[in-house]
């Protein structure tokens, strides 16, 4: 099976099928994580559609040596950035659309519960994985991005850095405050669930 790189390299030399190929391959995982970030399902087609008009206009230019996907995935977020600010508002999102399978959201999971704060094991039950999705639409933007990047994506800190423009260290400090803003809502949800059926 060929590589996205070669895909794209064939498609620059003129065999549109590859394109396709690309298109197809990226649709679940790119949509997913678009929809994500965005909240709404029709806006992250929109978005989806852009992100590939600009791989279709910029191929030429893309060095093949390189790895395609992080590339793809930066401009997709630079897509839904723009979009969000052209909008000035903040996104709802949900994170059980297109892309974010149980494995993906165990591997989230498992992070927040090796945090240094405590997140309990019930988090997988139906009813707290509603909250997770809840909690994670709450968040800010930039600490979203870095989130869904890095544990829904599995993208690599470094690779996170370069396809923001933020260094390393910013990428770190972000997720750990992401983990952190989690944790504090998670334990304020249940608390007042508690209260509430006390």
């Amino acid at each position: 099976m060929a590589t996205d790189e070669q895909l794209l390299g064939d498609f620059v030399k003129g065999d549109e099928g590859a394109y396709a190929q690309l298109v197809s391959r990226y649709q679940r995982e790119l949509f997913g994580f678009l929809q994500r970030y965005i909240g709404d399902a029709a806006v992250a087609d929109d978005l989806f559609q852009e992100t590939f008009i600009q791989v279709f206009r910029s191929a030429a230019g893309f060095d093949t040596s390189r790895r395609l996907r992080p590339w793809i995935f930066t401009i997709a977020a630079n897509k839904a950035r723009d979009y969000l600010r052209a909008n000035q508002r903040r996104a709802t999102h949900s994170l059980d659309s297109s892309g974010a399978g149980s494995t993906q959201q165990a591997t989230l999971l498992d992070v927040m519960e090796s945090s240094e704060q405590s997140v309990p094991d019930s988090l997988m039950q139906a009813e707290d994985a509603q909250t997770v999705r809840k909690i994670v639409s709450q968040l800010p933007s930039a600490y979203r991005e870095v989130l869904l990047l890095s544990y829904f994506q599995r993208f690599a800190y470094k690779q996170i850095a370069e396809m923001l423009g933020i260094p390393l260290g910013t990428v770190k400090s972000r997720l750990h405050a992401a983990l952190a803003c989690f944790a504090e809502l998670w334990e304020a949800g249940h608390n007042g669930k508690t209260r509430t059926g006390s």
